[in-house]
């Protein structure tokens, strides 16, 4: 499963709801009928219906990046815990 961190919560459609700086889960990713990339965030409110009337599904991945985690840093970690 892809870990994304949200890097913008500004403008969001209403009703949904991720926060700046926090990590997220991508349930399910996919291209919407605008060519844009869409992540269903797991645990999230992924639908609703904006101030306009218009539908929304998912978030736009543009809204996130992947968290990586550098194999090093976390093995060297684990070997300090053991």
């Amino acid at each position: 499963m892809k870990q994304v961190i949200c890097v913008n919560d500004a403008n969001l459609p209403e009703g949904a709801y991720v926060m700046f700086d926090m990590e997220y889960d991508v349930e399910h990713e996919y291209i919407n009928a605008l060519d844009q990339r869409v992540y269903i965030i797991k645990g999230a409110i992924n639908e609703g219906t904006t101030k306009l009337g218009m539908r929304w599904i998912g978030y736009k991945a543009d809204r996130f990046r992947q968290v990586e985690y550098a194999g090093m840093e976390t093995s060297n970690y684990n070997h300090a815990l053991n």
